[in-house]
């Protein structure tokens, strides 16, 4: 008899996200085209996503915190009171 305990956690919904984030990755990449060197390939796929987009997002988040932190301090920017 199979032992199917792993599939008491399984999420359809969680697994169906990862596929459909990994495609907007190989597609992002331009990995569809057959000419490119990584062509239906995965690999470093991730890593690529957050040096060409993720990466460039999070530093100007970042740059805006700064700027949020700068006015807050100069007393130009209220609080937000989150109830």
């Amino acid at each position: 008899m199979m032992n199917t305990d792993y599939l008491l956690d399984f999420d359809h919904k969680e697994e169906a996200k990862k596929q459909i984030f990994l495609d907007h990755m190989y597609k992002c990449s331009g990995r569809e085209d057959p000419s490119h060197p990584m062509h239906s390939l995965y690999t470093g796929l991730y890593q690529d996503f957050c040096v060409r987009e993720a990466g460039p997002l999070a530093r100007e988040r970042w740059f805006e915190m700064q700027e949020a932190i700068r006015l807050y301090e100069e007393k130009k920017l209220q609080p937000v009171i989150l109830e």
